[in-house]
């Protein structure tokens, strides 16, 4: 079993998908830095939006493409034309409407589904809440708080998680002996 996150946070209806990190040219072309771990999404996104509830600023794509040499995309928006109108939207974090993605598959879920959910032991014992999702090389981390509000990571490997309920509200895990002890003693 492997599971599959999409995306790290969560807003009503629609999600962060990435940061205007500068103007790209003299035409109002931007660089975006993607949030998303499958960034190629971006290219099928039809609008964006400035904020993640209305009244916000709509962006339409016009051209979207992969920036030589990184992960960064760079975008032509209809509404952008002008270096001075790039420049006023750097730094700026674009967002998607949740209903413009794929529905997740079986074991594959958006970051924003794990937020919040409890995390539970074998023996039903809540160990606390999720409060992100970290993407560090082959796996993800899940971000926990405990009760007490000490914050601990359990890695997103079948031998730790177990099972995610989202319909439930929990995620059940097998902790390796050690680990979450390790990270939160004095």
């Amino acid at each position: 079993m492997c599971w599959k996150l999409l995306n790290k946070e969560r807003k009503p209806g629609r999600v962060p998908v990435g940061r205007i990190t500068r103007p790209h040219g003299l035409k109002g072309e931007l660089r975006v830095q993607p949030f998303l771990r499958e960034a190629d999404l971006l290219t099928r996104i039809p609008v964006f939006y400035l904020g993640p509830r209305d009244p916000v600023e709509r962006l339409h794509p016009v051209r979207v493409r992969q920036a030589p040499g990184g992960r960064d995309f760079l975008f032509f928006f209809e509404e952008v034309e002008t270096l001075e109108a790039a420049e006023a939207l750097r730094g700026k974090t674009l967002y998607a409407s949740l209903s413009d993605f794929p529905p997740p598959e079986e074991d594959e879920y958006y970051y924003f589904q794990l937020e919040g959910l409890e995390v539970r032991d074998e023996k039903g014992r809540v160990l606390g809440r999720v409060k992100g999702v970290m993407p560090v090389g082959p796996y993800d981390l899940l971000e926990v708080e405990d009760p007490k509000g000490r914050g601990f990571y359990l890695p997103m490997v079948e031998e730790v998680i177990l099972r995610i309920d989202l319909s439930g509200g929990y995620i059940l895990v097998r902790p390796l002996p050690g680990l979450i002890e390790a990270q939160i003693s004095p």
